[in-house]
């Protein structure tokens, strides 16, 4: 009887301290520095967004965040996979945008928005626009060509996301077929429209702000309902006012930030939350959204699941439509 008390207390003294070292490890993340992966090119909305948010966080966890920049695969899957195969421990997170969201039907890969946990900082109004130096510098011209001339006038943007998609509505929707020329990313795709690789590019306002104001890039449209005030630019027309038909799948809003795995520990969650809380709040984020043209959202937890899983199924079910996707939202359990 002595002895299977003995032994009994052993145990819970065991569990109790194997307990104690657990809500210390938790207790004191972070610990080291955290990686920060963003999976597309250095310069887009995702790679200066993530680099604006990790930085201030930084400050906030008293920790070095290393952002690196992984890219490759349809819609940034190269980089969100290295995050995905890392361990779910707070010291890994993924910058990303809404163009991941189409991951699970643009690829193999099976994860959707219910499998992470989002952060959602900000967002900036796409843009349709067109080199300078190009044979046709109008929205008539270039529809008319178009029409004349199927894919005689190219376009450039991200592999399988938001970009793509308002790319293609132009071709499935607006009979205006481009010459489609996919890039690792926005800050990409735009050098490759400002060196004329590509004639136009469709990105955000953010992005693309400096070439539309050098000149460069000529802002032809917004992918909005609306019209656009952009300032030192002027008023740009609602792609609406030339292609009526394509209100029926818009807005198709843009928005930046970071994400974990959804079995990262509530408690490390909370710190993450905390953190870009207090990023989001500070004034050094406020001139950053201005600068970038931005709307500041600031989502976490439900509100920021909810707002990714209603653009997570608008995007994968319009590229699916179009016939674009490798894999079905249904396949995918993304309901429509």
């Amino acid at each position: 009887m002595k002895k299977g008390l003995f032994l009994l207390l052993l145990t819970t003294l065991a569990l109790t301290g194997c307990g104690g070292e657990t809500e210390k490890v938790k207790a004191e993340y972070p610990e080291r520095s955290i990686n920060a992966i963003v999976p597309f090119g250095a310069g887009g909305g995702t790679d200066v967004w993530g680099r604006a948010i990790m930085d201030g966080m930084a400050t906030e966890l008293g920790v070095n965040i290393i952002v690196s920049n992984v890219t490759g695969g349809s819609a940034g899957s190269t980089g969100i996979s290295r995050v995905w195969n890392a361990p779910h421990d707070g010291y890994t997170l993924a910058c990303t945008s809404e163009t991941p969201l189409t991951i699970p039907v643009m690829t193999a890969i099976t994860q959707t928005s219910n499998d992470w946990i989002y952060f959602i900082a900000a967002g900036s109004p796409g843009v349709l626009m067109v080199n300078k130096n190009a044979e046709y510098t109008t929205m008539d011209e270039i529809m008319a060509q178009l029409k004349k001339e199927p894919q005689s006038i190219s376009i450039a943007g991200t592999v399988g996301g938001l970009w793509f998609a308002q790319a293609k509505l132009f071709d499935t929707y607006g009979d205006m077929p481009f010459n489609w020329l996919p890039y690792d990313g926005s800050g990409a795709a735009l050098k490759g429209a400002v060196s004329q690789e590509a004639d136009c590019v469709v990105a955000s306002a953010g992005e693309a702000k400096d070439f539309m104001r050098s000149g460069d890039l000529i802002p032809l449209a917004v992918m909005e309902l609306e019209a656009w005030h952009m300032p030192t630019v002027g008023n740009i027309p609602s792609v609406t006012e030339y292609l009526p038909q394509l209100a029926e799948y818009l807005p198709l809003n843009q928005f930046l930030g970071f994400k974990v795995p959804a079995d990262t520990d509530p408690e490390i969650v909370a710190k993450l939350e905390e953190a870009f809380q207090a990023t989001m709040d500070s004034y050094a984020i406020e001139i950053f959204a201005n600068e970038q043209l931005a709307t500041i959202y600031n989502l976490t937890g439900e509100e920021a699941k909810k707002y990714a899983t209603q653009l997570e199924s608008n995007l994968c079910w319009i590229l699916s439509d179009m016939g674009t996707t490798t894999f079905s939202p249904d396949e995918r359990g993304i309901s429509r």
